[in-house]
């Protein structure tokens, strides 16, 4: 009974695999797996005396312990650049910015965004608001045009209460959210059967 269960379970977790691969890309596949390569590579050497390397690094940095974030090498990142690896963004620039006595009023009409900025005092007077105000104007958001083959692959296999969908409910509801958040919400999801994805997920995260 226990081999049959074993078989099933095993033959599940396969072709989700292979079902996210085909969605992903043969060449962004690639990549990928590439990349977590090097990362395991970063993880043992970092912890060589922790059994589960991977668990240790997520708490660290949900904990703020500010451990090394793992970087994609650049010439290597420049290069899968070039693949639908990553999402492509566009600039947009804030329509207008102007300063309410209060704080500043960024507005991005094709986004429908307005933020309101507050900077110290200190930082407010009158013969610093027009350099602030120019400063603003010069800051763009980046607006997704095109999403990551990385994102439609998870959205692929989706299953309700999940760690993918829980993930990227979270990337839904808050846009961009920090690394520790992210590393926090994938530790309470973990599991040895979900690993493979959250490996992917936290490097994405990382480097996107």
């Amino acid at each position: 009974m226990f081999l049959i269960f074993f078989f099933l379970y095993t033959h599940g977790q396969n072709a989700r695999i292979n079902k996210f691969e085909n969605f992903l890309g043969e060449i962004e596949t690639k990549y990928l797996n590439e990349l977590v390569n090097d990362f395991d590579l970063f993880l043992n050497n970092r912890y060589k005396d922790e059994e589960f390397k991977f668990k240790k690094y997520l708490t660290e940095i949900s904990d703020s312990k500010q451990p090394d974030i793992w970087k994609i090498n650049k010439d290597k990142l420049e290069e899968m650049q070039k693949t639908n690896l990553f999402a492509k963004y566009d600039s947009i620039y804030p329509d207008t910015v102007w300063h309410d006595k209060k704080v500043f009023i960024v507005s991005y009409t094709d986004l429908g965004i307005t933020n309101s900025i507050a900077i110290t005092n200190k930082e407010t007077k009158e013969s610093n608001i027009d350099s602030i105000v120019n400063s603003l104007k010069s800051k763009p958001r980046l607006k997704e045009i095109e999403p990551s083959y990385f994102q439609i692959a998870l959205e692929s296999i989706i299953t309700k209460g999940s760690l993918i969908q829980n993930y990227l409910d979270a990337r839904k509801a808050a846009g961009t959210i920090s690394i520790r958040l992210i590393a926090g919400g994938l530790l309470h999801d973990l599991k040895p059967e979900n690993e493979y994805f959250a490996k992917r997920i936290i490097i994405m995260q990382m480097n996107d």
